[in-house]
């Protein structure tokens, strides 16, 4: 499942807004763990890092990851390792695409009529990817390459999906491939939580 909280926007925020949001998403995490399994109690201070830096909290029985973006927090679980990002639309930058996008990335987002959108949903999921893994941005992003035309990834073991959050945010969630394909499918919606089935 992946949940979407909709937050205060950084501008009228101010000031500390990055530890706001990450206490948004411990609290939109406590939420989706009453929800799925209410049985399991934890605190924020249970939420350990790996050795690479991947968040998770000790016998538990899901997985999960979180990210946030100006005026969203997102949060998904899982039976199996996930890896989850959000962010704004962002205008194409070409230095980060000669960094961090393949030839056929940068093909693409050049053939495509809304750069912006494209370059975004790429990024996004460059990130869930490497927020699965628990690499983190120290990878290769060049080689870690996605064919949207085609909804393919680098891997075959990989399985994706995106959603486009009001014209303005683009999620994107990654899992092993082992449960083939995924998709989202609404499941609720109000005016400040979005819960999606994947």
């Amino acid at each position: 499942m992946v949940y979407i909280k909709r937050i205060i926007f950084k501008k009228e925020y101010g000031k500390g807004y990055h530890i706001f949001c990450h206490n948004e998403g411990v609290s939109l995490l406590n939420c989706a763990v009453a929800r799925e399994y209410p049985d399991f109690l934890f605190n924020a201070d249970d939420i350990k890092k790996g050795y690479r830096g991947k968040p998770y909290i000790e016998k538990s029985p899901f997985h999960f990851n979180i990210s946030h973006a100006d005026g969203i927090v997102v949060c998904a679980l899982s039976q199996s390792e996930i890896g989850v990002d959000a962010e704004s639309i962002r205008e194409v930058s070409d230095r980060v695409m000669r960094r961090c996008y393949s030839d056929s990335e940068i093909e693409y987002i050049n053939s495509c009529e809304d750069k912006n959108v494209t370059f975004t949903r790429l990024w996004t999921l460059k990130e869930s990817y490497v927020k699965l893994t628990g690499e983190g941005v120290g990878t290769d992003l060049k080689s870690v390459s996605f064919d949207l035309k085609n909804e393919t990834a680098f891997s075959d073991k990989l399985a994706f999906s995106q959603f486009i959050l009001n014209d303005k945010h683009v999620i994107s969630v990654c899992t092993n491939g082992d449960s083939g394909k995924i998709s989202f499918d609404g499941l609720c919606e109000d005016e400040e939580l979005i819960i999606l089935d994947i």
